[in-house]
């Protein structure tokens, strides 16, 4: 199995779709490598951009001798209102013989407009997804603030790797949602959603490398240099 299939569907996907191009990263983000009491760990990220869009990373990761997997996330240009995207896929990362699959379209605006916009589109989906076996994660909880902003269609849970075909077509689906979702999307003009939005960044910004536990990874792996380096390229909103 290919434990960066993710990765490998992402790429092609966004690079056929929107033109994605490849963006600099600093020499030490390229391979980040640490032994911790639990294993050794690996994160090879790559950094793309595309029109609208600031920042698409695409991380493949390793944890111990099994655990593998690839993070992408998506982050809208300031001018544009579109939900930050988080999907992931990881095999034997926590659970032996299970997908860690999660997913979330993060409104950055909470109103009507975004609910339509960004939540709806993805009830039924989220629907079915939820239909498949699965078990809750056993991951520490986020801080209050991440906590309080997740989006209404979140999905984090532990998958039977034995569906893996199944989770492989609802990642595709995801994806050609957001990619609707992205081609309508126009340069918010209303002043005071402009400030909403910039608010929301600023408050994320400050909050998520301390609120999430992949955050407190990365600074016990490889020291809050290199952990607010690797969030303000691939991460910070």
């Amino acid at each position: 199995m290919n434990k960066y299939i993710l990765a490998d569907m992402v790429t092609e996907k966004l690079k056929r779709e929107i033109g994605m191009v490849a963006k600099p990263l600093p020499e030490e983000l390229k391979t980040l490598e640490a032994v911790l009491p639990s294993g050794s760990v690996r994160f090879e990220p790559a950094l793309y951009q595309a029109d609208k869009l600031k920042k698409i990373s695409i991380s493949n990761h390793s944890h111990g001798e099994s655990g593998a997997g690839t993070v992408v996330m998506i982050v809208a240009d300031d001018a544009y209102d579109l939900p930050f995207i988080v999907v992931e896929l990881a095999f034997d990362f926590g659970e032996k013989g299970k997908i860690l699959a999660e997913f979330e379209a993060k409104p950055l605006v909470k109103d009507e407009e975004s609910t339509r916009k960004y939540v709806d589109p993805f009830r039924q989906w989220r629907e079915e997804l939820g239909k498949l076996p699965s078990e809750t994660t056993t991951f520490p909880e986020p801080g209050e603030f991440l906590k309080a902003n997740l989006s209404p269609n979140r999905y984090s849970r532990f998958i039977p790797d034995s569906f893996t075909d199944e989770v492989l077509k609802f990642v595709d689906q995801f994806f050609d949602i957001f990619l609707d979702i992205y081609r309508k999307a126009e340069p918010v003009k209303d002043a005071e959603r402009r400030r909403k939005l910039d608010s929301f960044r600023s408050e994320y910004n400050k909050y998520v490398l301390n609120e999430d536990a992949s955050g407190q990874m990365l600074i016990d792996a490889f020291g809050r240099h290199k952990a607010e380096l690797f969030y303000e390229y691939l991460l910070y909103l």
